[in-house]
């Protein structure tokens, strides 16, 4: 069927309303779209690694608190839009902050809980080095990432 020049609808604005009805359109998506959170530049969300302090010696178990302000911090089950969890790299290299955080690796942890505090036990005797990422519920990094490094060193124990 064909439809006269005057009364054919703008692709401008057939686009938008077809990729909504795709993703699940409707009253749904409009009120997903309004729970995720504007974010003005000067109150963009932080994450911080607040324990140990940066260059502290510790024991072979350590304690490692996690503060973030301008994003909540949640169980991922059920996933929250707008919401974000902790990951913790210890003592291996970020993978890339467009991807899916790797679920296998056991020098990767999550804490799809939405806890903010984790001991990591037996740690060997050296310098190591933990990486903070908030990620989304599909543990994929918050853009732009959310990301804080965190050195310190293990002691010998005698």
């Amino acid at each position: 069927m064909r439809f006269p020049l005057s009364s054919r609808i703008p692709i401008a604005l057939v686009v938008p309303v077809a990729l909504a009805i795709a993703c699940g359109g409707g009253e749904q998506a409009e009120a997903e779209a309004d729970a995720a959170p504007e974010i003005a530049p000067e109150s963009m969300p932080t994450v911080r690694i607040t324990q140990p302090e940066e260059g502290a010696t510790v024991g072979p178990d350590v304690q490692v608190v996690l503060e973030t302000e301008g994003i909540a911090i949640v169980s991922i089950t059920p996933p929250v839009v707008g919401t974000g969890h902790h990951h913790l790299y210890v003592d291996v290299d970020l993978t890339p902050l467009n991807e899916m955080i790797p679920q296998n690796d056991p020098q990767i942890i999550h804490k799809g809980d939405g806890s903010t505090e984790i001991m990591l036990e037996g740690l060997a005797p050296g310098e190591h080095r933990v990486i903070a990422v908030v990620a989304n519920p599909a543990h994929i990094p918050i853009d732009p990432p959310l990301v804080d490094t965190l050195h310190f060193t293990v002691a010998n124990q005698q």
